[in-house]
């Protein structure tokens, strides 16, 4: 089986959040590069660029496929890490390898009529907990913005969720404080995720004035993020009693972090490097006692897929993970929705990744 083209089309897909804050009845939209690794074979790999920040103009994408073509074409895609190795040797847009990692991926799977998951390690788990995200309260509306997103979570039976927080510590407090008041412990605060917001005396004083809500972790406490120092994670990891965590998605990153024992929680994920190099950091975790989540760029179904394939095949998740797109997105391109129930994402059972995509669905959210 030879890849005998690669053709990339961009979409778009509209969130149930507001487009500047919680509470905006204008609705954000995100873009999104779909993946197809056509073969000598009936196969075709799907693969999906999640949620871009580059422009997807057709020129932008068809220089991007000249660029791609010449090392992927006349190759299989059982040629995985030759492929990966030469794209390690170019500087791409965010994203890419991370695209054609999942293609690879499905294409193999499909070939061998088995889902990745078994290409991973084979199924760990069929369901994987999953957490919520909830923009910041910028103004009073957004609070009962908020409120009302918990509100149809519980309904659905979604219980988990994902907070951003720092822009108005005081409207922090107050929604957090009424969502306590109104479900208690039935609403699980997995994250309060500071965006990287302060620097770590700040970051200190924050936590210790939110701890009293008891998230499971506070996540990206300080300025940098995963580029500031050691010492400044160090500085907040010693003084608060609430685990820590960071993006983690390269090795370099991930070797600074374990070496150091600088956070509790590596929050990876495949949105920036794809699959493959996501296990590695994940086996680092595992080997240097860190605990671990799967991250998200929030991304379609295809994307959720690869993610849940991944995680199926990893013992080492430690908390609920952050991929929740098809519930965030108004709009998909799939047949069928990866699915979701009782706060969980259920994993599908392919071959390849599972999922197809509707014709119809495609044309309909494509960009021009």
């Amino acid at each position: 089986m030879k890849i005998i083209d690669l053709q990339l089309v961009a979409v778009y897909s509209t969130r149930e959040m507001g487009k500047t804050r919680p509470s905006d009845p204008e609705k954000a939209e995100s873009e999104h590069v779909i993946v197809f690794l056509e073969t000598d074979t009936d196969v075709v790999g799907l693969g999906e660029m999640s949620d871009i920040n580059f422009s997807p103009t057709p020129q932008t994408l068809s220089t991007l496929t000249d660029r791609l073509r010449p090392i992927l074409l006349g190759r299989s895609p059982f040629e995985r890490t030759t492929i990966q190795s030469a794209l390690a040797n170019e500087a791409w847009e965010h994203q890419v390898t991370c695209g054609i990692d999942i293609a690879l991926h499905d294409a193999i799977g499909k070939a061998l009529d088995t889902p990745v998951h078994q290409l991973l390690g084979g199924l760990y788990r069929d369901r994987i907990s999953f957490a919520y995200p909830l923009a910041p309260c910028r103004v009073d509306e957004d609070v009962d913005a908020n409120l009302d997103r918990i509100a149809w979570l519980q309904t659905e039976d979604h219980r988990t969720i994902r907070y951003y927080f720092g822009v108005d510590l005081d409207l922090d407090e107050r929604f957090l404080t009424e969502m306590r008041d109104r479900w208690g412990k039935d609403v699980e605060l997995n994250t309060l995720d500071a965006s990287g917001r302060f620097d770590p005396d700040d970051a200190i004083r924050t936590i210790e004035r939110f701890a009293q809500f008891e998230p499971n972790l506070v996540e990206s406490p300080v300025k940098g993020r995963h580029n500031a120092p050691v010492e400044d994670f160090l500085q907040v990891k010693e003084a608060i009693d609430i685990p820590i965590s960071e993006h983690v998605s390269e090795h370099d990153i991930a070797h600074k972090f374990a070496r150091s024992q600088a956070v509790d929680v590596f929050n990876t994920g495949p949105g920036y490097v794809g699959i493959t190099s996501c296990q590695k950091v994940f086996a680092v975790a595992e080997v240097f006692g860190i605990k671990a989540l799967l991250g998200s760029t929030v991304e379609l179904s295809i994307g959720t897929a690869a993610r849940a394939h991944l995680v199926a095949a990893t013992p080492n998740i430690d908390f609920p993970c952050y991929p929740a797109g098809p519930l965030v997105y108004q709009e998909q391109i799939c047949r069928e929705r990866v699915r979701y129930e009782a706060g969980h994402i259920i994993v599908p059972d392919g071959p390849g990744l599972g999922v197809e995509i509707d014709p119809d669905l495609l044309d309909a959210q494509r960009l021009s």
